[in-house]
């Protein structure tokens, strides 16, 4: 084989590897709030097969967006209180309410 298609052969593997692992990137976002009022500048950590897979911070308005490098269920934590999340290859909305130590999805 020559050289060329070697290494043509190589970019294409490297290429599709690369394609694969963004693929499985997953995201959520949505808006956090305790009654009528957002939840501000509040860590959210999401935990996945329990271990921290991302965290980030809720704006002034309550928003927040978080991405993992994989899909599949997960819990999202905010200060003391966690819920249920299923992530998704394409970008998910989840807007919660903080109920006590819960998170309800609106």
């Amino acid at each position: 084989m020559p050289k060329w298609a070697t290494t043509v052969k190589a970019v294409t593997v490297a290429a599709a590897l690369l394609v694969s692992g963004e693929a499985a990137a997953a995201t959520i976002y949505g808006m956090i709030q305790q009654g009528s009022q957002p939840i501000r500048n509040t860590p959210v950590v999401l935990i996945c097969g329990g271990a921290e897979a991302a965290k980030t911070t809720t704006d002034d308005r309550g928003n927040y967006r978080i991405t993992a490098a994989q899909t599949g269920s997960c819990k999202l934590q905010v200060g003391g209180a966690s819920g249920e999340v299923t992530l998704y290859q394409d970008p998910t909305r989840y807007n919660f309410d903080l109920v006590g130590t819960g998170l309800v999805r609106k």
